[in-house]
């Protein structure tokens, strides 16, 4: 179970911006140039895994991008973690994607004291957790678009040496390997939206059972109230409130 921290923002042990940033960059060896980066949520979701492994599924973390809709698609895998953790604090999932100072500089400021109530120790090895991926914002040349360029690039390149050759079969042999390729990628971008509706969806779930159960317990206290102190003239009135919390329609 996560330690619960509460941040108003006016204790006079708040590290700077820069120093944040550094410790961030230092904890996951990753490369934010300013605060504003973290808007990307990656570092959070890594964060998260530091203190409670295996809370955040690694492998559908976008560890260095630039694209809002990857964004999104970490930080609500960061708060899925948080959930799970029954920790009491809400992510401003919108607002940090926006990628302003203020609401991620303030975020961070709550999450490093979050850290240090809950942070063990040990020792952890924060490349070798993201397979080595680089972290950061933007897109490194091992993402989508340049692996489509090489890709491309590739195929023409063997389809070349083949009609070089003469050979009309290896020429078919790149042509569909290219098609592979594409289909490969397409279905790659699918699970990964999919997963992101599958999480957002998971988390409202999760939200509607808590108020769910916040309001059911304020009926019975209702219930109680009206049950245990009847007063006189006011018979009616409490029957007609109980035929309303009965209803089933």
């Amino acid at each position: 179970m996560a330690v619960n921290v509460h941040f108003t923002g006016q204790t006079t042990e708040n590290l700077s911006r820069i120093e944040l940033l550094a410790w961030v960059n230092r904890t996951l060896l990753s490369d934010f140039k300013k605060v504003e980066e973290l808007c990307t949520g990656a570092a959070y979701c890594q964060l998260m895994d530091v203190l409670f492994p295996s809370c955040v599924p690694m492998k559908r973390v976008k560890f260095c991008t630039n694209v809002e809709h990857d964004f999104l698609s970490n930080l609500r895998i960061f708060q899925n973690a948080l959930v799970q953790l029954k920790v009491d604090r809400s992510v401003p999932i919108e607002r940090l994607a926006k990628g302003r100072f203020q609401d991620n500089f303030e975020f961070l400021q709550w999450f490093k004291k979050f850290f240090d109530a809950n942070y063990d120790g040990k020792v952890y090895d924060p490349q070798a957790a993201r397979n080595n991926l680089p972290m950061g914002y933007g897109t490194p040349s091992t993402l989508r678009p340049s692996q489509k360029f090489n890709t491309g690039g590739g195929t023409a390149q063997v389809m070349k040496r083949a009609v070089s050759n003469g050979s009309s079969t290896r020429l078919h042999a790149a042509v569909n390997e290219g098609k592979h390729t594409l289909h490969g990628q397409k279905s790659l971008e699918k699970i990964s939206t999919l997963s992101s509706e599958i999480d957002e969806l998971t988390i409202q779930i999760q939200n509607a059972e808590i108020s769910r159960e916040y309001y059911y317990k304020k009926l019975v206290l209702i219930e109680n109230l009206i049950n245990e102190n009847p007063e006189d003239g006011q018979d009616a009135f409490c029957e007609r409130v109980k035929e309303i919390m009965y209803a089933t329609e």
